[in-house]
């Protein structure tokens, strides 16, 4: 009996040091794993390391120089959106946006506030119409009756201004979930609506618009996105629904899946006031997608306008432009057997034509499926090992779906792709608990850093009261030269309140240099916020003139003691609204610019050097 235990102990401790020696190798190999997953800095590394979870906690997150205050009643803005208790109705819980311009060319920046006016019996209300606020040297003033741009019987959605007759007097379009509005600007202060006439008033769900001279004819071509084909019977309240359980329900008329999606409109410009619809023809009627917004912006460098579309519980949509590919322009509109030798680099109509434009999408790595509303274009390169010359993507999402960061990158072989860069640089666990909508990239300190701003509010209703939507706050990234950090708690009282956000727009409105913002809040007041940071630093600010197909997506190029930064105009959309036709960028302590290299949507370019602080004007026709 001793052998036999002797052995049977020899045994038992050989299997304990086997498991042993077992245990720790697998730990040293998950240690080494781990640390080589953090240090490679990659979307993989542990999203608890010196991310976004952390800064969940507000008394976590970093000082910042920024810093707005809330002047809304002092400028004089003072307005309700949306009439009447809420419906629970999907149109009304998705508006509205906001817009700015110099639609009187005066040299300041005038607001246009969207609303949805109809009451519930019908009746026009022009107390609740849309909203245009006249700026006189920084204090606003309403125009709307005089300017005639209420749309009292309209229930809008979002606004975009374009000169799109080439008078030089900024016009202004109109989406509602109905006919749209294109008022023409008569260069008096007053509106004359013309969108029947010209061919534009779409009579489906519109939300956002985007302008651009896709074919570079020398006319502004429109693009607007459609949502769904919204038919809730007859729209009558539906609050007091409840479930079996006791709890409220949400019906039908909330859930965007209920519906089908509507495609959207590309509105070529015949150059004589009139508009047709090429959007099937061209192959970016998007009829599957549920779209909030789109783009029109050169996103692969070849000179031509490509656009990307945002959709809700949809794939979001990249086409590029084949007009400017001479192996593409022969075949545009021709049939087989060419189209497959091309297939790789070119796409299809159903007809089997090829397109205008090639869904690469997929390919690019921008297929997003989730809800996306808000959309901004920029260059974050500075983040990411230096500039590419390229414009990347910011997205808003619905709740648990965080929103995306997706940064360009030109492959050795030449092809265009997008990395999702969200989580490396900070952006993604903060932003899981909120519903994003209208955002911007703006340079809030002038540092020469663009910064993240973006409007939340929760489509979710209080579970106490259901006539209530559950307000939330709004985010504020500094981007610090490593990261984006959130500030919000940090920059001001405004930001340290709960809101219903949903249109934001960046603009200057009190003409000192910095960006300043707007933004919407459904059934709520809007909102100004000045800019009051004060650091000292130097602006130039940006403003092209000239041919309106050349300005629109043109790329702006500023050199700073030998360091690039890019925009690209009117192309950083927003949310149902535009920013101001300015372009902000900061220079830090220097007082001017190196140079500054327009490369015009028509392909021509415009070089200036030593460019000091303050308002630049170029012209489109100076080319150089």
């Amino acid at each position: 009996m001793s052998l036999f235990a002797n052995r049977a102990s020899r045994r038992v401790k050989k299997i304990w040091w086997f498991s042993l020696a077992l245990l720790l190798g697998t730990c040293a190999t998950t240690a080494i794993v781990a640390w080589v997953e953090v240090a490679r800095n990659t979307d993989l590394a542990d999203p608890t390391i010196g991310i976004t979870a952390r800064d969940k906690d507000e008394s976590q997150a970093v000082d910042s120089p920024i810093w707005f205050t809330d002047v809304t009643a002092a400028l004089g803005v003072v307005m309700r959106h949306g009439p009447g208790p809420r419906r629970r109705l999907l149109p009304e819980d998705t508006g509205s946006g906001l817009a700015w311009a110099d639609y009187d060319r005066d040299g300041d920046w005038d607001l246009y506030v969207v609303n949805f006016p109809s009451t519930s019996d019908g009746a026009d209300d022009p107390q609740s119409s849309n909203r245009l606020y006249r700026n006189d040297q920084g204090r606003f003033t309403d125009v709307t009756a005089a300017a005639g741009v209420g749309d009292p019987s309209g229930f809008g959605m979002g606004a975009s201004f374009a000169d799109y007759d080439g008078d030089g007097d900024v016009d202004l379009y109109v989406t509602n979930v109905g006919p749209n509005r294109l008022f023409r600007n008569r260069g008096d202060g007053t509106f004359e609506e013309v969108a029947a006439a010209a061919g534009v008033d779409d009579l489906t769900w519109s939300t956002g618009a985007a302008w651009g001279d896709y074919d570079r004819d020398g006319d502004l071509d429109l693009y607007v996105s459609n949502y769904v084909r919204f038919d809730a019977g007859d729209l009558q309240t539906t609050l007091a629904e409840t479930s079996q359980f006791g709890q409220y329900a949400v019906p039908f008329t909330l859930n965007p899946n209920s519906f089908d999606p509507a495609p959207n409109r590309l509105y070529r410009n015949r150059g004589d006031g009139t508009f047709e619809e090429v959007a099937e023809a061209c192959g970016i009627d998007n009829p599957t997608g549920r779209s909030f917004g789109a783009t029109f912006c050169d996103l692969d460098g070849d000179g031509w306008l490509d656009l990307y579309v945002v959709n809700d519980v949809s794939e979001n949509k990249l086409y590029r432009n084949t007009l400017g590919d001479p192996a593409a322009e022969q075949f545009v509109g021709k049939k087989p057997p060419f189209v497959v030798a091309l297939s790789q680099d070119f796409g299809q109509r159903r007809d089997g034509t090829i397109s205008t434009f090639v869904d690469l999408s997929a390919v690019t790595g921008t297929a997003d499926p989730r809800g996306s509303m808000g959309l901004s274009v920029g260059e974050i390169g500075n983040l990411g090992g230096g500039p590419d010359g390229l414009p990347d993507l910011f997205i808003t999402h619905w709740i648990a779906e965080e929103n995306a960061f997706y940064q360009s990158k030109i492959m050795p072989d030449g092809f265009l792709e997008y990395r999702d860069k969200t989580r490396q640089f900070r952006l993604g666990e903060i932003s899981i608990d909120n519903v994003g909508w209208g955002c911007a990239l703006a340079d809030l300190d002038l540092d020469g850093r663009a910064d993240i701003i973006v409007a939340n509010g929760s489509t979710l209703e209080r579970t106490n009261d259901v006539t209530q939507l559950t307000p939330q706050p709004l985010f504020l990234f500094w981007n610090d030269g490593h990261a984006f950090r959130n500030v919000a708690s940090t920059a001001g009282d405004a930001f340290r309140r709960l809101y219903n956000a949903r249109g934001l727009a960046v603009a200057d409105f009190d003409g000192d240099g910095d960006p300043d913002l707007a933004f919407s809040v459904n059934r709520g007041a809007p909102v100004l916020l000045r800019n009051d940071t004060s650091l000292g630093y130097h602006a130039l600010r940006i403003r092209l003139r000239g041919r309106p197909a050349a300005c629109f997506g043109a790329r702006v190029e500023v050199m700073v003691a030998g360091r690039a930064q890019y925009q690209w105009w009117a192309a950083d959309v927003t949310y149902l609204g535009v920013h101001a036709p300015e372009l902000i960028f900061g220079l830090g302590a220097h007082a001017a610019a190196d140079s500054v290299r327009v490369r015009w949507a028509d392909g021509t370019e415009s070089a200036r050097s030593q460019v000091p602080a303050g308002v630049t004007e170029i012209e489109a026709d100076d080319a150089g």
